[in-house]
């Protein structure tokens, strides 16, 4: 038997690995948590981590045997690459460090955010800046999808989109096809995860510790960061339409300020903030946590919900998106109020795990909660239909394709930029077509072509 563990695999992420994590961070853990069960594993991140914030992996018995470089230096993880044989790297990583695509180790990249369409909204008033932006995100991406020797992405959905990426930069030849006809070499599908134990709550959490929300109140929990693509303005409007009629409804939003330094508040938090101000309900009905919830104290706050909500706009983001706060309702087995358009959303409304709402609809979102905070036997039978669906992504689960890639690693036939072929390779192809007779019925439009 092969001896795995003497493999050793780096993953990298340039968001901070802490008790406070954003999700390609808490997605790092996971997977290293899944892969050190047969390999040497380390994760590396550049960003610094305050001794108060800092992860005991000792605490976790899948962990414990992780290697864990926090706020590390070019040079160490240049060094750590050097002994590993896979990296595993979230597709912006190459930016800082583009000697890890030169260094001839089995390459992943994590492709589960297709984060093009996040900068185009959060740019899109930014003018000359926000294109420079885009231009910028745009050559790194391309930079990974060409070093890649395998690749991940979160949906059957997202992966058509990927292909076509892949086809459009020239990454999907005739050798690569050659090499694996289904192109699951290239990119196959490594969703998001859930950890397989239920949950249990730790400690305390929202009902009776956030001032203004008591025992018995109906909680309505928006779970995560309020991005510029994110659409917590209907569902405030909702708030606002049903508090006579729910009068113990409260709206707690779990996150604003991400928990990377250098993620600033986006503009549709401050909008948030300010209708609710505006309509009184803030510190009444609506509740912010202005910093960020740790990742080992959230199941507090999911288990003293009611209701969880994810609410978005009618996007491309929105098509492609993997909601990751959306696979913690499920395992909290929560009913879901969510609008459509995703993947998850699609899932959820057809396995009964809640209900799925048209974009930007305030009465159908009031008519959403109703449904859900008032009909009990509708709430229970969601909330069974939200665990069930919860099974169907424990990190054990998704993480398969990537650990039997490790087990058995690659590199795909090198990239090379698509050109016009030559006159000569021209008249070969021809040749090989149809002969000389094809030579000449071709010769005066391979003529013209070189003259154009």
């Amino acid at each position: 038997m092969t001896n795995h563990k003497a493999r050793k695999i780096l993953l990298v992420t340039l968001e901070p690995v802490a008790k406070s994590m954003a999700g390609p961070a808490i997605r790092c853990l996971e997977l290293g948590k899944q892969l050190g069960k047969e390999f040497s594993v380390t994760i590396a991140s550049p960003v610094k981590v305050a001794e108060a914030d800092a992860l005991d992996l000792q605490q976790d018995p899948l962990a414990s045997q992780i290697k864990l470089l926090a706020g590390v230096s070019k040079t160490a993880l240049y060094n750590e690459a050097a002994i590993s044989d896979v990296l595993v790297i979230q597709s912006n990583v190459l930016r800082p460090f583009p000697k890890l695509a030169t260094m001839g180790k089995y390459l992943v990249v994590d492709l589960y955010d297709p984060y093009l369409f996040t900068v185009l909204v959060q740019y899109k008033d930014k003018g000359k800046s926000g294109l420079a932006s885009y231009r910028l995100m745009h050559n790194i991406l391309e930079s990974h999808m060409v070093a890649c020797d395998f690749s991940m992405c979160a949906s059957e959905r997202q992966r058509d989109y990927w292909l076509g990426r892949f086809c459009g930069i020239g990454r999907l030849t005739p050798d690569i096809y050659a090499f694996d006809h289904s192109l699951r070499k290239l990119i196959d599908l490594v969703p998001f995860g859930l950890q397989d134990k239920p949950p249990i709550k730790t400690g305390p959490g929202i009902k009776g510790v956030v001032a203004g929300i008591s025992e018995s109140d109906k909680v309505i929990l928006w779970g995560g960061g309020i991005w510029d693509w994110f659409d917590p303005l209907t569902v405030i409007w909702a708030i606002d339409k049903i508090k006579d009629k729910i009068p113990n409804v409260r709206l707690y939003f779990m996150g604003v300020k991400s928990p990377n330094p250098k993620v600033v508040v986006m503009d549709m938090a401050n909008k948030a903030m300010e209708l609710s101000q505006k309509l009184g309900l803030t510190g009444k009905y609506v509740f912010f946590e202005e910093g960020w919830t740790p990742y080992d104290k959230r199941v507090n706050c999911l288990l003293d919900a009611d209701v969880a909500i994810s609410a978005h706009f009618d996007l491309p983001e929105t098509r492609f998106s993997f909601r990751t706060r959306m696979l913690d309702y499920l395992w909290a087995g929560l009913p879901v109020l969510t609008t459509c358009g995703d993947d998850l959303s699609t899932l959820i409304d057809q396995r009964g795990a809640g209900v799925s709402l048209p974009y930007e609809d305030v009465d159908a979102m009031v008519t959403g909660m109703e449904k859900i905070l008032l009909d009990e036997n509708f709430q229970t039978n969601a909330r069974a239909a939200s665990s069930k669906l919860a099974e169907e992504f424990t990190w054990q689960q998704v993480s398969e394709k990537l650990v039997a890639y490790c087990r058995n690693p690659y590199h795909l036939p090198p990239f090379s930029k698509v050109t016009m072929p030559s006159i000569i390779e021209r008249a070969q192809a021809v040749y090989a077509r149809g002969g000389k007779d094809l030579i000449i019925k071709r010769s005066k439009e391979v003529i013209s072509d070189i003259f154009r």
